[in-house]
């Protein structure tokens, strides 16, 4: 009974542990080992290399890691060129990242006008891979520039005004300024291109105690966490050039591989969470972890002091919830809009409702309830975005309540089987609710009979990530603990 007790303490753990990790927060480094990943797992969740693919040493199987890495085009890509790149990102990659430093002269040495250029090649890898694009990383230089662009802000300028239709779904730069508050407020220039921020380079490159360099980087990943128009960022680096003394505190990994710093232990356990809310329960707008466009304004609709406003169509707001149970919701939303509005629902980036309308209420403080039936929501740590399909809109908060079909919902529920997402894209939650926990077997089973896996190392009451390894097709899941059994069947597309 002990080592069973135990097991399930540390089964739980490796969950709890993995369920930390901030979806900002990552790191700029190459020369990753699989023990130096592990080591900053707990408080990743991205990483990139300037590179299309993985370090050689995680290259096989960094899926598996738990941690997605984020391929990057470092220079323009030839034509000839397109094909091999495009075969090198990874199956799962959902993002792009494009030049790096063009306006430095050790840099991609890109005006905004090669870039331009260049940019019809980034868009063609993009489209083959469905990817969305980050844009070029130009950084504050001096006078010794690269096409004269000392300013990020002026080089993304010049580019969107040569390129206004360009695909750009997020703007990235770099920012070594000295102080925590001067990377805050360089920071946010950047947020006049309307569109969410990914800071794919951050730190200073100042002499300072270990300290110091803690002290400057908690400051700034507070400030990065509840600000909802950053949407991923990574600090420099995990190790650095020994020989540059002013970034000498700045690396989290110790020259021993898998071996945190103590900077480096700091930056995984910086709290994230702030701006979670309870399921059940109401979800103010103004709550967002993360959005696109948007801003706040003022309201007196039933006593809540601000709403989401300026709204245009694609742009969307995300929600961290901490759902207390898993099962299905009842969603009221609380909206005003001088025509007919229309949104969609994703649940941790899974598409689950789409289309959804409500009549034109007249004024954008006229306000009415639209109720979505239906929303499955998993256990835990979930993300629910909000993409908005209309303009002129408003919205103002969500109240979420748990659906009932009628009976004791308590005994129904007590030995319930979910998966979800399903259909599967990438890989699908699945949850097994008992009244005590428990071990269970459980087996895949595609349609010509055959095990595709079976296990026994899992436990009732946990959330366990499945379909990642499956090839597209239909199986039986079949899961079975004393005298239950279950089937449900996958789709992985």
């Amino acid at each position: 009974m002990i080592k069973k007790l135990l097991s399930t303490i540390l089964v739980l753990f490796t969950f709890l542990t993995i369920a930390a990790q901030s979806p900002k927060r990552g790191i700029a480094y190459g020369y990753h080992s699989k023990a130096d990943m592990l080591a900053l797992k707990p408080g990743l969740s991205w990483w990139y290399n300037w590179s299309p693919e993985p370090d050689a040493d995680l290259n096989s199987d960094y899926e598996s890691l738990g941690v997605e890495f984020v391929p990057m085009a470092w220079g323009k890509v030839n034509d000839a060129d397109v094909d091999a790149f495009i075969n090198k990102i990874k199956p799962g990659a959902k993002y792009l990242i494009a030049f790096n430093e063009p306006n430095f002269n050790d840099g991609s040495r890109l005006t905004p006008q090669d870039a331009v250029n260049a940019w019809v090649n980034i868009e063609k890898i993009a489209t083959a891979k469905n990817l969305e694009i980050i844009s070029a990383s130009p950084a504050y230089n001096g006078p010794d520039s690269y096409g004269g662009y000392s300013d990020p802000v002026a080089w993304h300028t010049d580019f969107f005004k040569l390129c206004p239709t360009c695909k750009v779904d997020f703007i990235a730069f770099h920012t070594y300024d000295a102080t925590a508050g001067s990377v805050i407020g360089v920071t946010g220039l950047l947020k006049k291109f309307n569109r969410p921020l990914w800071i794919t380079e951050f730190s200073n490159r100042v002499i300072q105690s270990a300290e110091e360099k803690i002290a400057f980087m908690k400051e700034i990943l507070t400030s990065y966490e509840n600000d909802p128009d950053i949407f991923r960022y990574s600090w420099y680096s995990g190790r650095v050039n020994p020989s540059w003394k002013d970034m000498a505190e700045n690396p989290l990994l110790d020259k021993e591989s898998g071996v945190l710093r103590p900077i480096g232990k700091e930056y995984i356990n910086v709290p994230y969470t702030a701006k979670k809310i309870n399921v059940p329960g109401r979800i103010l707008a103004n709550r967002h972890y993360r959005r696109k466009g948007t801003t706040l304004q003022s309201t007196s609709d039933s006593n809540i002091t601000q709403n989401v406003g300026s709204i245009d169509e694609g742009d969307w707001n995300e929600f961290m919830l901490n759902v207390t149970d898993a099962g299905t919701y009842n969603l009221t939303f609380r909206m005003a809009s001088i025509n007919e509005g229309k949104f969609d629902i994703l649940v941790n980036d899974v598409l689950v409702k789409t289309d959804e309308t409500f009549p034109a209420t007249g004024d954008f403080q006229t306000y009415t309830n639209k109720i979505v039936n239906g929303v499955n929501l998993p256990i835990g740590e979930v993300y629910l975005k909000i993409k908005f399909k209309s303009n002129d809109m408003n919205f103002n908060f969500i109240d979420v309540t748990k659906a009932t079909l009628g009976i004791d919902e308590s005994e129904f529920e007590k030995d319930n089987l979910t998966l979800y997402p399903n259909p599967v894209k990438h890989q699908s939650i699945l949850h097994v609710k008992s009244a005590t926990t428990e071990p269970f077997t459980i087996q895949i089973i595609d349609m010509k009979g055959t095990i595709c896996y079976s296990s026994t190392d899992y436990f009732t009451n946990q959330d366990i990530k499945i379909g990642e390894k499956l090839a597209s097709g239909v199986y039986i899941v079949n899961v079975s603990y004393g005298a239950i059994k279950k089937s449900i069947k996958i789709i992985k597309n």
